[in-house]
């Protein structure tokens, strides 16, 4: 056998093959003597139990088990607790794979240490990231991620060695749904189109069945049986045992009990066939997408091939005859077709590595099953504006060496990434907050630098920033802070606020009171919105409070102000501009409120053009009879960002409005 096993990690059910000394590819039993694993877990004592044993456990300790992982591979919210641990979806995958990892050593003898693990081709780049961290965890070196749909064409392409063929694979497993169409010749797998629903699969087939019997039973005797754990995971193993026998015959009864009561109900195939129509429905939508996006027509296929243990339902092989005007192709078992391709593939990267010979002359080309964006700001909105487009052979790159800074001395430049169709960003898949770091310190639009985007061989997404001027490659990381893309498209970044207070003398009296209560007014409407800080600083006086989202503690500090004497506005710019530094993601803003007569313009003019050419806003408000209105609007970032108040009422009122503004901003 070879070094190194393919694994078909499914929602449902799991397989593992090697390569034999034949050559040929090679499904292992498993310690249990089956064929296939159930995806099923048992948290029972120190070590989780994967298999048979815990699928059958599931009616008895449900609160022990867990199914249907894969569905939740790439979220990060997910969680399954059991006596005070928690475990993650990678966590909970390492377990299955440890499984038939075990399994395979005791079959083939020797230690299995590599292997190539299939994923569904509508994976995105967070699921994909997730099962190379599982199958690390399970202690595996991941040779290779390999779509599903392309491991069951290759597999096929080597029983079908010679020939030159247009294959549609048609993979409905346990939890998803992927389409892919193929060109196969005696020495390449080309994939040309691809697409998919990581929500499709027989479980949902399942569910409509468990709803449409939970129906009648409550109809009958007034009680959900869906309601209590125990009884859902009995319902749900009887639904599962007659959608498979609806499969060999046309009708078939379940019986369920519950809290005393009991129910037979008959259930026919065209029943079965009417509650699962709008998910047919959803597999020939995507179907015939892949045909569009390739740009070939129905009869220019030459074989529809069936990958997943769904697709041996009636309903399927009616729908393909249909579409098709043929009948599937029934060469390679659509339980085994996935792992035995994987095997070949991973006998071929392991050669690879260790400078052997190819056990075959197969080369598998595929495609990317999402687009890849950058997130931008169009017509006063977010827009996805689409970079590697869907259906593009992977490894793939484009790079875009339009990008300037665009203030001072900038040093950063952050950006966010989606995968998806949609122009709208929230409707994609969000990637993340990338942060590039490291540029040198120059002029505004002075660094001109180039972002690669990148989809490897895995299908997963890598990118990267070149400063043009040095030809440095500049270093990334995920941007810190709780900003979601969903903050910018409500205009809810996160923003902090410098509240710049004037206490010179001629604040004294009534022009403190009033700007006082306009400051309390505005940093109680500001805080109010989400992401916002305030800080307070006063000339003279210093730092009063550093940035917080804390009310009271605004309010004690700017109850503190007294006028005390002359007005170092610069000083107050210079400390407001050494306590808020520019930050990924988060928008600055300084309010000075003063009469604008500062004892150094000259100074203070330096640290405006500081603050400005870092990004920030700012914003200035005249206060008193005896404003320098022409110097104040100077100050100000625009025209718009320049308040004139004589009165207490019409302070208080522009700080009302401004707070109003920001919190829009």
């Amino acid at each position: 056998m070879t070094g190194a096993v393919g694994i078909d990690l499914g929602t449902t059910f799991s397989a593992i093959a090697a390569v034999n000394k034949f050559g040929d590819a090679e499904v292992l039993n498993n310690v249990e003597g089956d064929r296939i694993t159930p995806s099923v877990i048992l948290f029972e004592g120190s070590e989780p139990i994967v298999g048979s044993y815990a699928q059958q456990a599931a009616v008895v300790y449900p609160e022990q088990v867990v199914e249907f992982v894969k569905r939740h591979m790439g979220e990060s919210d997910y969680r399954f607790t059991y006596e005070g641990r928690s475990y993650t979806p990678e966590d909970l995958s390492s377990f299955i794979l440890q499984k038939l990892k075990h399994d395979a050593e005791l079959r083939l003898g020797h230690r299995v240490e590599h292997a190539v693990i299939t994923v569904p081709a509508y994976f995105n780049d967070h699921q994909r990231r997730a099962t190379l961290r599982a199958g690390e965890k399970a202690g595996l070196n991941v040779l290779k991620l390999l779509n599903e749909p392309t491991a069951a064409a290759f597999a096929y392409g080597l029983a079908k060695a010679g020939t030159e063929q247009r294959v549609l694979v048609y993979d409905l497993g346990g939890g998803t749904f992927d389409v892919t169409l193929v060109d196969i010749t005696p020495s390449d797998v080309t994939v040309l189109a691809t697409s998919g629903d990581n929500h499709l699969g027989g479980k949902d087939f399942d569910d409509a069945l468990i709803q449409h019997v939970a129906e009648a039973f409550k109809e009958k005797h007034g009680l959900d049986p869906t309601s209590d754990l125990h009884s859902y995971h009995d319902l749900r193993q009887k639904c599962v045992s007659a959608k498979l026998s609806l499969s060999r015959m046309p009708k078939t009864n379940i019986f369920h009990d519950f809290q005393g009561r009991v129910m037979r109900l008959a259930v026919t195939r065209d029943t079965f066939e009417d509650l699962a129509r709008d998910l047919m429905d959803r597999c020939e939508a995507l179907t015939l997408d892949v045909l569009q996006e390739a740009g070939v027509q129905a009869d220019t296929v030459d074989t529809v091939l069936l990958a997943g243990g769904s697709t041996r339902m009636p309903m399927v092989r009616k729908q393909l005859e249909r579409l098709f005007a043929k009948a599937p192709a029934t060469d390679v078992n659509p339980d085994e077709a996935i792992a035995k391709g994987a095997a070949v593939a991973a006998s071929i990267e392991y050669a690879r590595i260790s400078g052997e010979a190819s056990p075959v002359d197969l080369k598998t080309h595929d495609v990317t099953s999402h687009s890849l964006g950058m997130v931008v700001y169009r017509d006063k909105s977010l827009f996805n504006s689409r970079i590697i487009r869907r259906n593009t052979r992977i490894p793939a790159e484009q790079t875009r060496d339009s990008y300037t800074t665009t203030h001072d001395n900038q040093t950063t430049m952050d950006l966010w990434l989606v995968q998806g169709e949609q122009e709208d960003p929230l409707d994609c898949t969000v990637l993340g907050h990338f942060e590039f770091y490291g540029i040198p310190p120059r002029a505004a639009e002075e660094s001109q630098l180039a972002v690669t985007f990148r989809y490897n061989a895995d299908g997963i997404v890598e990118v990267e920033a070149m400063d043009l001027i040095t030809g440095q490659i500049l270093p990334h990381r995920m941007a810190s802070g709780q900003i979601s893309l969903h903050d910018l498209a409500l205009n809810r970044a996160p923003m902090q606020v410098a509240l710049l207070m004037d206490c010179s003398g001629s604040m004294y009296g009534q022009n403190m009171d009033n700007a006082k209560a306009a400051a309390k007014a505005f940093a109680e409407r500001t805080l109010a919105v989400p992401n916002r800080q305030i800080a307070v600083i006063a000339f003279p006086g210093g730092v009063r409070s550093t940035a917080t989202s804390d009310l009271d503690r605004i309010t004690r500090a700017l109850d503190s102000l007294s006028p005390i004497g002359s007005t170092p506005l610069s000083d107050g710019l210079h400390d407001a501009r050494d306590l808020l530094r520019p930050r990924a993601g988060v928008q600055r803003v300084f309010v000075v409120m003063t009469d604008g007569h500062p004892d150094d313009p000259e100074e203070t003019g330096v640290e405006v053009h500081r603050l400005k050419a870092s990004g920030a806003r700012l914003i200035a408000i005249g206060v008193g009879d005896q404003v320098d209105q022409d110097y104040l609007r100077s100050l100000a970032s625009q025209p718009d960002d320049y308040h004139f108040c004589s009165e207490s009422l019409e302070l208080q009122g522009t700080f009302i409005n401004l707070a109003t503004e920001l919190s829009g901003s």
